[in-house]
């Protein structure tokens, strides 16, 4: 699925969304000419009784364009948006450092791109698309007024002992956002991570903090065997 369609279904959820707001802003408006007849005022008895009728019953509610936002990550899609206001107009390169066994790979850092660019745009989007195979990740980056692209990040495989089986599973955290702007800084944003076999549960996990810290010292890349650091550098 290309951007093109993922911008396309985005914009109909809102545009369901926002039809089915005005049709009910219309019925709650119209009252009998919407085809019900008025009901007769009721005595307060009869109120009362009702009112105890509905209290605890659960009610549905209209769905809004957040509501599709589980839905979306369920599918695969992920999305990190950062404010980069802080460094308009500086140029700054696209990194990835890959680490295997908390080891930095030989050829990491690589750049995401071959070229120094200059930040044109306050936001910068990062975040995956759902996988066409099993051992790549689709990363994409959309920088506003600057570009936009996407990049395969290679997988391995974690051994399921008690399942005697192999298989590829991953998830993204966001970082700290604590590393100061200087010019010739690595500022890490998402890290990508495998999941690790718990012996002692026999399952895999991938569990612990909600943002990864900078110097890698969180339980996460501690544990995880294999994960990739995608951020910036300026320049």
């Amino acid at each position: 699925m290309n951007k093109q369609i993922i911008i396309t279904i985005l914009f109909a959820f809102v545009a369901v969304a926002v039809q089915a707001q005005k049709l009910n802003e219309q019925r709650a408006q119209s009252g009998v000419r919407s085809g019900y007849a008025e009901i007769p005022e009721q005595d307060s008895l009869t109120r009362s009784l009702s009112q105890k009728k509905t209290e605890g019953q659960l009610k549905m509610n209209e769905p809004t364009i957040s509501d599709y936002i589980p839905l979306l990550n369920a599918m695969g899609y992920q999305a990190y948006s950062f404010d980069v206001s802080a460094i308009k107009g500086r140029y700054v390169t696209l990194q990835v450092r890959e680490f295997v066994n908390g080891k930095e790979v030989e050829d990491s850092p690589r750049l995401m791109m071959p070229y120094t660019f200059e930040a044109m745009g306050d936001k910068l989007i990062m975040g995956f698309l759902p996988n066409r195979n099993d051992s790549t990740a689709q990363f994409c980056i959309s920088w506003e007024n600057t570009l936009s692209f996407a990049i395969p990040l290679k997988l391995r495989q974690i051994y399921w002992e008690s399942e005697d089986t192999y298989l590829y599973s991953y998830r993204s955290v966001p970082f700290e956002l604590t590393t100061s702007s200087d010019n010739d800084t690595f500022i890490p944003l998402v890290l990508y991570c495998s999941f690790w076999y718990d012996a002692e549960d026999k399952l895999t996990r991938c569990c612990g903090e909600n943002f990864i810290k900078p110097d890698l010292s969180s339980s996460i890349p501690r544990q995880s065997p294999h994960y990739y650091v995608l951020g910036i550098k300026t320049n």
